[in-house]
C-alpha cells in the first residue's frame, strides 16, 4: 500500500512538473490499480486524482510550465522550428504548423534527440497518408497510461474481450494492443475485415477461461460502424446475438442518427470520442450534452478560426490545433499543429454544466467544410444518415453546391423527403446517384480500407491456385 502511494505521488510530481515519466514507476502504478480491481472491485481511494482536472489556477500554471519545456525542446532540436522561431519566444508568436508541412516532410519534425522506434501512419482518407515517428518511450507510456484510463473511467475488467477494427498502421492500434492486456483483459485482433465475417466474430463465443464467452467491447471507426450495423440489419441480427457491452467510435463525425441505429441492432452504448495519430496522446470523449471534452494535460489546445487562424470567437465555428506536451512526447515534435478538424467554440452565455464540466469543451466535431458557405460533414451526414432509406456507410459528394447522394436507386420520395430536411442548408439541390462510380468526386471513408480473408470469398475451383 505504501508503494502504491508513492507511486501515485510520483506520477502526479511528474504530471505537475512536465518532466519526463519513468516508465518502470508509470507501469507499476497500472499493476497496482489492475490488483486493487481485482481484490476489491475498484480502483481505491485516492486513485481518481490521477486522471482527475486540476483546478484553473493550477492547471494555468501547469500549462505555462509544460508549454516552456515543450517550446525548449521543439525550438532546439526539431529542424523545422529552429527556421522559424528561436529561443524563448511565445507560442503565441510561432505560425500554426499545417498539416502539408507534417505530410510534406515528416522527418524535418523528428528530434536530433530522438530514438525513433515505431512509424504510425495516417489513413489518408484526407490525402496521403501522413507518417510520425514515435519511441518506445512514447508507446510504453501512452500505452500505460491508456490501460489506467480504461481501468480508472472505462469500466475495462480482466472478464471483458476488447476488439480492434481499426487500421494497423495507427498508433492507437499500437497503444491498444498493448494497453488492454494491461488490464487483465483480452485483446482481439478483429481488424477491418468484411463486416459479414466481422459480425460472425463478434457472435461467435471464444470459449477461453476467465473471460466472457462474446467480445464484450469494439472499437470501431464511425462509417465501419455504419458498414456494421448495414449488415447487421439485411442479415436480421439482434441484440440477442452479441456480448457488446460498449462500442467506442472514432477518427470520424459520428451522428446522434447512426449512434441510435448502432445502439439498437448491436445492444450496447455507443461512445463518441476524438483522436489522431499526429496528436497522441491528445484525445477527447463526447459527454451526453454532445461537447468534446479535451483534457488540458497532455496537451496545449486551441480553437483558431479557420481563416485568419487567430482566436476564435465564443459560439463561432474554429479549427482544433493542437500542442502535445514533450513529456508525453520525444520524437516527432509538433508545435501548434492544425488539424483540420473543425468544431464551434461554446458561446459564454451557455458554458458547459455536465458531468464533465471541469474540463475544456467545445461543440462535437463538425469535420470539414464540403463545398461553399460553410457547409459541413456533420450537417451532410445529420442529413443524410436521418434517413434510413439511404446505404450504409454514406457516400456523396458537392459539386457547384449540389449536393450528390449514393441511394442505390432512383427515388422521387425519398429525394422530396432530402429536400425537404435539407432546407436551410447552404446548397442548390439534391441528386441521386446510383454508385458510387456516379458520383462527381470520389468520396473515401475509412470503411473502405477492408482487409481480406477467406470467411466469405468465394470457392477456389480444384487445381486452380
Amino acid at each position: 500500500m505504501f508503494g502504491t502511494a508513492m507511486r501515485q505521488l510520483g506520477y502526479a510530481w511528474t504530471m505537475m512538473s512536465g518532466r519526463r515519466f519513468r516508465i518502470r514507476d508509470v507501469r507499476a502504478l497500472v499493476d497496482d490499480t489492475r490488483a486493487t480491481m481485482e481484490a476489491f472491485g475498484s480502483p481505491g481511494e485516492g486513485s481518481d486524482d490521477m486522471l482527475a482536472a486540476a483546478d484553473p489556477e493550477i492547471q494555468e500554471d501547469l500549462t505555462k510550465r509544460r508549454l516552456r519545456r515543450t517550446m525548449k525542446h521543439a525550438l532546439a532540436e526539431v529542424p523545422y522550428y529552429r527556421r522559424l522561431g528561436e529561443p524563448g519566444m511565445a507560442l503565441a508568436d510561432l505560425p500554426p504548423t499545417p498539416k502539408q508541412a507534417l505530410r510534406g516532410m515528416p522527418a524535418a519534425f523528428v528530434s536530433d534527440r530522438a530514438r525513433p522506434a515505431v512509424l504510425a501512419h495516417t489513413t489518408g482518407t484526407t490525402g496521403s497518408p501522413t507518417l510520425v515517428w514515435f519511441s518506445a518511450y512514447e508507446v510504453e507510456l501512452m500505452s500505460s497510461m491508456a490501460a489506467l484510463a480504461l481501468m480508472l473511467t472505462g469500466g475495462v475488467r480482466e472478464e471483458h474481450l476488447w476488439a480492434n477494427a481499426i487500421s494497423s498502421r495507427s498508433i492507437a492500434q499500437v497503444v491498444a494492443e498493448r494497453a488492454v492486456p494491461m488490464t487483465g483483459a483480452g485483446f482481439v485482433h478483429l481488424g477491418m475485415i468484411d463486416p459479414r465475417a466481422a459480425l460472425d466474430r463478434l457472435a461467435t463465443p471464444l470459449h477461453v477461461p476467465g473471460k466472457r464467452p462474446l467480445i464484450s467491447h469494439v472499437n470501431v471507426t464511425a462509417s465501419y460502424l455504419a458498414a456494421l450495423v448495414q449488415e447487421a440489419e439485411r442479415g436480421g441480427w439482434s441484440p440477442r446475438d452479441f456480448g457488446l457491452i460498449e462500442v467506442w467510435s472514432g477518427g470520424e463525425v459520428l451522428t446522434d442518427a447512426l449512434r441510435v441505429r448502432a445502439e439498437e441492432v448491436l445492444g450496447a452504448k455507443v461512445f463518441d470520442g476524438y483522436s489522431m495519430t499526429e496528436i497522441a496522446p491528445v484525445t477527447g470523449q463526447v459527454c451526453d450534452d454532445g461537447h468534446l471534452h479535451l483534457p488540458a494535460d497532455q496537451g496545449l489546445v486551441e480553437v483558431l478560426d479557420p481563416v485568419t487562424l487567430e482566436p476564435a470567437a465564443p459560439g463561432t465555428t474554429g479549427v482544433l490545433v493542437i500542442t502535445p506536451y514533450s513529456s508525453f512526447r520525444d520524437t516527432t515534435l509538433l508545435l501548434r499543429y492544425v488539424t483540420g478538424d473543425l468544431v464551434k467554440t461554446l458561446p459564454e452565455s451557455a458554458p458547459a454544466t455536465c458531468a464533465m464540466a471541469a474540463i475544456p469543451a467545445t461543440s462535437r466535431v463538425l469535420g470539414r467544410l464540403t463545398g461553399t458557405d460553410g457547409l459541413t460533414t456533420r450537417d451532410v451526414l445529420d442529413l443524410l444518415q436521418g434517413e434510413r432509406a439511404l446505404p450504409l456507410p454514406t457516400r456523396y459528394a458537392v459539386e457547384d453546391d449540389v449536393l450528390f447522394v449514393v441511394s442505390g436507386k432512383d427515388d422521387p420520395t425519398l429525394l422530396s423527403r432530402l429536400e425537404e430536411r435539407a432546407a436551410g442548408l447552404p446548397i442548390k439541390g439534391i441528386a441521386l446517384v446510383e454508385t458510387p462510380d456516379d458520383l462527381p468526386t470520389p468520396c473515401q471513408v475509412r470503411a473502405d480500407l477492408i482487409e481480406h480473408s477467406f470467411e466469405h470469398a468465394a470457392p477456389v475451383p480444384l487445381g486452380v491456385r
